[in-house]
């Protein structure tokens, strides 16, 4: 089944982003498709970022985080724990396709 994420981060919005952008997602890019990655979307706050991640499944999404590459990214990253972190299983995707 689907999980989703909800993640907020406080602080300034830009160096998150930088942060994130530098040490995170080169790191999840090339690790998180083998878990299950569907999709991850992030967006600045007026106080720091939101981050949406949808995973294949719940125990994806954890086997990855346990991941030594992962957890080294994070350190490195200096980012904050998250400010608040939702956790759905029960989600229902509808897709849409932009007409030409």
């Amino acid at each position: 089944m689907p999980f989703l994420s909800i993640h907020t981060l406080s602080g300034d919005p830009d160096e998150l982003l930088q942060r994130k952008q530098e040490y995170m997602d080169p790191v999840v890019r090339q690790i998180a498709p083998e878990y299950g990655a569907i999709k991850s979307i992030t967006a600045r706050q007026a106080e720091g970022l939101i981050t949406i991640n949808l995973w294949e499944s719940a125990e994806g999404a954890q086997a990855f985080t346990q991941r030594p590459e992962v957890q080294q990214a994070q350190a490195r990253s200096g980012l904050p724990r998250p400010a608040t972190f939702e956790r759905y299983t029960e989600v229902y995707i509808e897709e849409y396709q932009q007409k030409p």
